[in-house]
């Protein structure tokens, strides 16, 4: 079990809590401090006093990726799994997921998510409809939801599958997704179970996480860099797989980009405008009767080229259809 800790002290204990009291009790945890400027590390460092299952790791900050980077080269289980440090682990995630593996033989197993905060919780739209029932042994080309399981935390994977592919942390603020995805292709089966092993906080305090900084100028270039990476990837890969992607690049990562065009400078709203374009006129043209129609009619109107009653439509959708 692999942690990146960074600037996360309003949130890190009950992420911890949540992996000390997983009723799969033969666990190794390892918390890797990226650089910390807040209290994180003190918090960490308590739990490897507290709990002989967790080892602090403290390096210089480095990003998510590296963190993990660094994580797997110190872990010794037959199993891997991540967590962001401020979400909550299902108490009953790792046994279900890890009993799956044993029982089919599969290199990956994966759960429905949910997203929270202080006022409530509701399903993660990036996963919605993929967890609704169990799947065993399945694989992505036969089961094309799985393309919208782009994150890795809700997840548990056969440690020599992920050596046996070399899976690494590429430098990059959306890896998780390009190298979920790649993963899933590579797998030769994959466990779906039903139901929740994953909360996925939306931050109410202290600073936002990467998936919330929307706006961000650096954020916004990662996410059409995430979206050229998968596609490129699948492009290689499957044709099949590659159509499906479209659907699902539509439905949510094109979503996020467009929802930021009415916020930004106008250089940058050119630039997503122009990406955004693009992918659409390479995307198969019976996707988007696939979309609802409130995404049908935000592409109508992107392909139209008026930006202004685009804007105006994105301004009155609220951030929970996407995030």
């Amino acid at each position: 079990m692999i942690i990146p800790v960074y600037d996360s002290e309003l949130y890190l204990e009950s992420c911890l809590d949540s992996v000390a009291g997983q009723t799969l009790s033969d666990i190794e945890v390892i918390l890797v401090d990226d650089g910390s400027t807040d209290a994180s590390r003190d918090l960490a460092e308590e739990y490897t006093h507290r709990d002989s299952r967790f080892r602090l790791v403290c390096q210089e900050n480095r990003g998510s990726g590296e963190a993990r980077n660094t994580g797997l080269q110190q872990a010794t289980g037959r199993y891997l799994a991540f967590s962001d440090c401020d979400d909550i682990v299902a108490e009953d995630a790792y046994e279900r997921l890890v009993n799956s593996l044993r029982e089919t033989n599969s290199d990956i197993a994966c759960g429905g998510v949910r997203r929270f905060n202080r006022e409530g919780e509701w399903s993660s739209p990036l996963h919605k409809g993929i967890f609704d029932a169990p799947r065993r042994s399945t694989h992505i080309t036969r089961y094309t939801s799985l393309l919208g399981d782009r994150t890795v935390w809700n997840k548990v994977y056969r440690r020599s599958f992920w050596d046996e592919k070399e899976l690494v942390y590429a430098e990059h603020p959306f890896e998780d997704g390009c190298l979920t995805v790649r993963a899933h292709v590579l797998a030769r089966a994959v466990d779906v179970l039903s139901g929740p092993v994953y909360f996925w906080r939306q931050r109410d305090e202290g600073p936002l996480s990467t998936t919330q900084r929307v706006y961000d100028l650096s954020l916004l270039d990662g996410r059409m860099q995430q979206v050229r990476t998968i596609s490129g990837f699948l492009g290689e890969h499957s044709a099949h797989l590659k159509r499906a992607y479209d659907l699902v690049a539509l439905d949510h990562d094109l979503l996020i980009l467009l929802t930021a065009v009415p916020h930004v400078a106008p250089t940058v709203r050119e630039e997503i405008l122009a990406f955004t374009v693009a992918f659409c006129e390479k995307a198969e043209q019976d996707v988007f009767k696939q979309l609802d129609h409130r995404d049908q009619e935000c592409y109508s109107l992107l392909r139209a080229g008026r930006v202004e009653e685009l804007m105006q439509h994105l301004l009155q959708r609220p951030d929970r259809d996407f995030l």
